[in-house]
C-alpha cells in the first residue's frame, strides 16, 4: 500500500477564504477518509468540536445540501469521516 497523500491547510488560509478548492487524485476506491484538525485562534487543538458534513446536491435549487453525518474532534483536535469520491461537501464546525 502506498503512503497516504496529505494536504495541509493553515488556519490562516481557512479564515481568509470562504471557499477553499483543494483537488487531489485518490486511489481507485469508492470512499476516502477525510481527516483534519480543529484549532482555536491561538492555534491550540480543540477537542469535542462537532463537525457536520453536508453533501452539495446538483439540483435546480442552488446551494441545496443534504446531511451526510456528524463527527467529533478528539483530544488532539483531529477528526475523520469516510466520504464518497466524486461528491462535493461542506463542513461546518460547532464548538
Amino acid at each position: 500500500m502506498s503512503e497516504p497523500k496529505k494536504i495541509v491547510l493553515s488556519g490562516e488560509q481557512i479564515v481568509e477564504n470562504e471557499i477553499l478548492d483543494v483537488s487531489t487524485t485518490l486511489s481507485n476506491s469508492r470512499y476516502f477518509l477525510l481527516t483534519g484538525t480543529v484549532y482555536n485562534t491561538e492555534k491550540e487543538p480543540l477537542k469535542n468540536v462537532a463537525i457536520v458534513v453536508y453533501e452539495m446536491v446538483d439540483s435546480i435549487i442552488q446551494n441545496k445540501k443534504e446531511l451526510v453525518g456528524i463527527t467529533f474532534s478528539i483530544e488532539d483536535g483531529t477528526y475523520g469521516i469516510p466520504l464518497l469520491i466524486g461528491k462535493s461537501y461542506i463542513l461546518v464546525a460547532y464548538f
